[in-house]
C-alpha cells in the first residue's frame, strides 16, 4: 500500500511541475483555470498503467438520487461554513468581500467544476477509497487531507504560517468530505467535485486568503476544523443509530 501511495503522489507532483510550466508558457489565464488541477487525474492514469488490474476509481454517476442528495448535503455544509467565516470577519471588523472578479461568475462556475473534477478524480475518487481498504474513514481522510494540502506547494510563497494553516484547512475539509462520502455508493467523484467546486468558488467570491494576510486563512482553518468535528460527531451518531436498528431487527423473535 505504501508503495502505491508514494507512486501516485510522486506522479502527481511530477505532472504538477509539467502543467505549471505549460501554463506559464502558453496559458490559459490561471485566474480562470489552473492546469495543475489535472495533475491528480494524470496520476491516476499512471496507476492504471502500473497496477492495471487492481486500480479502482469511484466515478459512478448512479444512483442519481444518492449523488444528488450527498452533493446537496456537502454543498450545504460548505455554504454554512463559509457564512460563519464571513460572520467572523464582520464581527472582527475585517474586510471579507473580494474587490473584483477576473471573469464572469458563470465562467468561473464552469471552470471551478472542471478543475475540481480533475483534482478529485485523484484525491477522493481514487486515493480515498484505496486507503479505506486498509484504514478507517477518518484515518484515510486525514492522510488524503495532509497530502492534498502539501500538494499546494505554492502556498509556501506566503510563508510557513500560511502554509500550515492551509494544510489544517485542507485536512479538515477532507475529513468533512470523507464523512459525507460514506454510503455514497461509489459516486465519490460527483460528490467530491460538488464540494470542492463550492469551496473554490466561495473563496474567490468572498475572501482574499492568498494575499499574504493570515487572518482569512486562520479563520477558514478554524471554522473548517470545527465543522469537521461537528460533521464527524453527527456521522458517528448516525452510524451508532443504524447499528442499533440493525441489532433490534436481528433480535430473537418469540413464537407462540
Amino acid at each position: 500500500m505504501f508503495l502505491r501511495v508514494v507512486v501516485f503522489y510522486l506522479a502527481t507532483m511530477a505532472f504538477s511541475g509539467i502543467l505549471n510550466a505549460l501554463q506559464s508558457a502558453v496559458g490559459p489565464d490561471p485566474d480562470l483555470i489552473q492546469l495543475v488541477q489535472f495533475a491528480p487525474a494524470l496520476g491516476v492514469g499512471v496507476m492504471f498503467l502500473a497496477f492495471r488490474r487492481t486500480t479502482r476509481v469511484a466515478v459512478r454517476f448512479k444512483p442519481a438520487k444518492v449523488a444528488a442528495g450527498r452533493s446537496a448535503l456537502v454543498v450545504g455544509i460548505v455554504v454554512a461554513a463559509m457564512l460563519v467565516s464571513v460572520l467572523v470577519h464582520v464581527v472582527a471588523g475585517r474586510s471579507w468581500r473580494a474587490d473584483s472578479l477576473p471573469f464572469p461568475v458563470w465562467a468561473l462556475v464552469i471552470t471551478m467544476i472542471v478543475g475540481a473534477a480533475g483534482e478529485e478524480l485523484g484525491w477522493r475518487a481514487y486515493l480515498q477509497p484505496y486507503l479505506q481498504t486498509r484504514f478507517p474513514v477518518l484515518g484515510s481522510s486525514l492522510i488524503v487531507g495532509v497530502l492534498w494540502g502539501f500538494w499546494h506547494i505554492g502556498g509556501f510563497a506566503n510563508g510557513l504560517a500560511f502554509m500550515g494553516l492551509f494544510v489544517v484547512m485542507a485536512t479538515a475539509l477532507s475529513v468533512v468530505m470523507g464523512a459525507v462520502l460514506q454510503g455514497a455508493r461509489r459516486t465519490n467523484l460527483v460528490v467530491a467535485t460538488a464540494a470542492h467546486a463550492a469551496v473554490n468558488l466561495a473563496l474567490i467570491l468572498l475572501f482574499d486568503e492568498e494575499g499574504g494576510d493570515l487572518f482569512p486563512i486562520a479563520v477558514l482553518a478554524a471554522v473548517w476544523t470545527v465543522t469537521a468535528v461537528v460533521v464527524g460527531w453527527a456521522g458517528s451518531v448516525q452510524v451508532r443509530r443504524s447499528v442499533e436498528v440493525e441489532d433490534r431487527a436481528a433480535g430473537p423473535v418469540r413464537l407462540g
